[in-house]
């Protein structure tokens, strides 16, 4: 076999495990390069790695693919990414995914992105609940189920605080669509390296037109290069200028760490997804907090339906109630009013003209001496017998 034979070999057999691992650190890619090179006995150096990596580029833009380079932004480690270069394709096409599921995924890279303050995050419980917000409506386990998948393929990231957030691999992978849907009102960039930043500092004074931003690893080589580690960095203040709005610098947090967390050591817990950890990982003493949180929430709800419930039972009875007693009220007003109506309803006497009146008292005196007449004649009887 030739040395072209074989130098082709390792770059296709390099290729593959791209293509498997789909991201990896600068420092891991060189490594499996140097050993499908060891294995096929090809020389191996800089000069060559760096000769098969634009070899590769080459023949990758045929296929709308594309290798990119990212540092991490919580551990400024140089990464490297198999991508799409049409949006977010592979997402739209991804055979893993039903029609239902990747309109959940849309759904929460834009809640994540367009979080408020800049946060970049999504708390679990929310997370969950974007499952019925999608016009098919997911239940809580498919949700949940869908929310470990989207994390142990390393779209998203899960700390041990309960907060999603996109990877550096939806990062790389998604940059020309979260570029184009979102433009200038939440796509902001670094001043110092111009990449898009969604972990670091930036300054105080935004309500100021101030749009001064830093990844953490780029804020360590400039503003705060006397600074050792990132708790420091987002406690800089004061001691030097903006170098954008030429104020006194104060740092505000970009990222979870915006939520206001109350653990002091919030942003060590949220570790990537290119490591070993993942969702299933999570400390028992998270989840019991998460599922109690849920619980809690639950109860609340039943509680508030409840209550809505019985307030409203209770307006139906009293309405009924009202109605019955002004029903009540009105036959026994008509009652009495029929009563008092027939009391006092006496019969009028005939109006008599003035000659019955006169001719009254004499029939009255005709008829006493017709009766006067009659007793006559019955005594003179009795005394013949």
């Amino acid at each position: 076999m030739s040395e072209h034979d074989k130098h082709t070999l390792a770059r296709v057999s390099w290729l593959q495990s791209l293509v498997s691992h789909r991201i990896v650190p600068v420092s891991f890619a060189k490594h499996l390069y140097k050993r499908c090179c060891s294995i096929l006995g090809a020389p191996y150096d800089e000069a060559a790695y760096q000769a098969m990596y634009d070899e590769a580029t080459k023949h990758l833009s045929v296929l709308d693919l594309e290798i990119r380079r990212l540092r991490d932004q919580q551990t400024g480690e140089h990464m490297l990414a198999l991508v799409n270069t049409k949006a977010d394709k592979l997402i739209q096409g991804a055979t893993r995914y039903t029609a239902n599921e990747i309109a959940f995924i849309k759904k929460l890279v834009e809640e994540i992105f367009k979080a408020k303050k800049e946060t970049y995050s999504l708390p679990a419980l929310e997370a969950v609940r974007l499952g019925s917000k999608v016009r098919t409506h997911l239940t809580r386990d498919a949700t949940e189920e869908l929310l470990k998948n989207l994390v142990d393929h390393r779209w998203i990231d899960y700390s041990s605080d309960g907060i999603y957030t996109l990877s550096t691999r939806s990062l790389l992978e998604l940059r020309n669509y979260l570029q184009s849907e979102f433009g200038e009102d939440y796509y902001h960039t670094c001043t110092h390296c111009k990449d898009l930043v969604t972990l670091g500092i930036g300054c105080m004074n935004t309500s100021r037109g101030c749009t001064t931003r830093y990844h953490l690893h780029c804020a360590r080589n400039t503003i705060g290069s006397a600074v050792d580690d990132d708790d420091a960095l987002y406690r800089l203040s004061e001691g030097f200028s903006c170098p954008n709005c030429k104020r006194v610098w104060k740092s505000r947090p970009i990222g979870p760490r915006a939520l206001n967390l109350n653990s002091s050591d919030d942003h060590d817990g949220l570790f990537s997804s290119q490591g070993d950890r993942s969702q299933a990982d999570m400390s028992i003493s998270s989840r019991r907090r998460l599922v109690a949180d849920e619980d809690e929430e639950e109860d609340d709800e039943d509680e508030a339906e409840y209550g809505n419930a019985a307030e409203q039972s209770q307006r139906h009875v009293s309405a009924r109630e009202a109605a019955e007693s002004d029903a009540d009220e009105e036959e026994e007003v008509e009652q009495q009013q029929l009563t008092q109506s027939r009391s006092t309803r006496v019969k009028s006497e005939p109006e008599r003209t003035p000659q019955q009146q006169r001719s009254r008292p004499r029939a009255a005196a005709l008829e006493q001496e017709d009766n006067s007449e009659e007793e006559e004649d019955v005594k003179p009887r009795k005394r013949v017998r």
